[in-house]
């Protein structure tokens, strides 16, 4: 009776270790990029119920920039807002089966890095439709949330792009004093070359009230993360190869001169630091080793116990073994290695003046050394300058953006004819 009990109490152990610990793949947005680009990632995740919740965060996130990427504004806000609140307001879900079990069994709410992106792509969409106020929240929350320990003097904020367009709502705010004391933040930044280019035009007060169309290129792909190690245990950030290395903007077939980098998505990355997870998943390995062995041995002691008479012994040190073989063979000590692979790797920044009403502008991109990267060109891109205000223009080199030429293209919601993309 004692042992049926105890063989059933192991069996429902390995049942819910197995549940416990059965995390299934997720959705492989860079396989769907290579088949169709931004339209098959917007065809494939339509319906975000049909997928896990713990990858909602990243669902909406890649849902957003294929919405962005296609035009559809609007909706690619939507997007973010709720990619956003899951971000900053959930206290996620599955921490302790992550920890037990397999880490990419948890919610995902993003690296530090990613919220910070997510608030500002939030912030750049907000600015673009004309409401400077929202925008500046989204802002606010990327500062925020790229700000690590100060009192240790480290992580402080240093995403360049967000400080720009703080200071374009400052401006538009029509408080200078607020923009120069963002302008003065930024001018106390380190000069690392990895992170922007120190040498561009338009970090000074002057500069920014000269200018009134703000030219975003984005250049790449952002960083995605690899799992080294015995037991995948260790995550290691890595950058992808890109040739492009920065742009020419011609204005109305006119040369404007050359972008700037002014951001960098891997130097963001990892230079957050390290993850508390981190050191859970090597101890984790060593102790899968451990108990896998020790299990093994416990096992075959109680085998013995129960050769030499002592039954009852025998059982209870076996199913001992047994619990530890189990949780060694069915734990897993991999590291999580989802993220926001959409994200750009670099961000440059073209700014000028120009006069109210519609322009058309080419961007042109070189590699190292001044070789054009003629395949990404890009010809007749509308952009209307309003009679007050800023005109934001954001393009990518690969895949391309696709730039709504109205409000009503803008606004559009982008399933209204998902048969006809199918």
């Amino acid at each position: 009776m004692a042992n049926t009990k105890f063989l059933s109490i192991v069996a429902l152990f390995v049942a819910l270790a197995c549940l416990s610990g059965c995390v299934g793949d997720t959705y492989n947005v860079a396989a769907s990029m290579q088949k169709g680009g931004y339209r098959q990632v917007l065809i494939d995740t339509e319906k975000l119920e049909e997928f896990p919740e713990r990858d909602h965060t990243l669902i909406l996130n890649w849902r957003a920039h294929a919405k962005m990427g296609l035009g559809y504004h609007l909706s690619a806000r939507n997007d973010f807002l709720k990619s956003w609140n899951i971000m900053n307001n959930s206290a996620g879900g599955n921490v302790a089966a992550a920890y037990m079990w397999n880490e990419k069994s948890k919610y995902y709410l993003g690296e530090p890095y990613e919220r910070m992106m997510n608030s500002y792509y939030l912030g750049l969409l907000y600015y673009q439709m004309g409401k400077p106020e929202d925008a500046m929240a989204c802002f606010k929350n990327a500062l925020f949330v790229d700000t690590g320990d100060l009192e240790a003097n480290e992580y402080a904020a240093d995403f360049v792009p967000n400080m720009i367009m703080r200071t374009r709502v400052f401006l538009d705010r029509r408080d200078e004093k607020g923009a120069q004391m963002q302008l003065d933040e930024l001018s106390r930044l380190p000069r690392d070359a990895a992170n922007f280019d120190a040498n561009c035009p338009w970090f000074s007060l002057d500069a920014q009230k000269d200018a009134n169309t703000l030219i975003w290129v984005e250049l790449g792909w952002g960083p995605y993360m690899t799992a080294e190690g015995r037991h995948g245990e260790v995550r290691v950030i890595r950058e992808p190869k890109y040739d492009e290395r920065y742009a020419e903007v011609w204005i109305d077939g006119q040369n404007a001169g050359r972008t700037y980098k002014i951001g960098d998505t891997h130097y963001q990355a990892t230079t957050r630091g390290g993850r508390p997870m981190d050191e859970y998943l090597k101890a984790k390995g060593i102790a899968k080793d451990v108990t896998t062995a020790a299990g093994a041995a416990a096992i075959g002691v109680g085998a013995g116990l129960a050769r030499s008479g002592h039954g009852a012994a025998g059982a209870i040190t076996a199913g001992v073994g047994l619990g530890l073989l189990l949780w060694g063979a069915l734990s897993s000590a991999e590291a999580d290695t989802r993220c926001n692979v959409l994200l750009p790797g670099q961000i440059h920044l073209m700014m000028a003046k120009l006069d109210p009403g519609p322009h058309e502008i080419e961007v042109r991109y070189f590699a190292d050394g001044g070789r054009e990267l003629g395949r990404m060109k890009q010809r007749a891109i509308p952009l209307r300058v309003p009679e007050r205000g800023d005109a934001v223009l954001v393009v990518r080199s690969d895949p391309t953006y696709e730039i709504p030429r109205s409000a009503a293209e803008r606004d559009m919601d982008p399933y209204f004819k998902t048969a006809k993309l199918r």
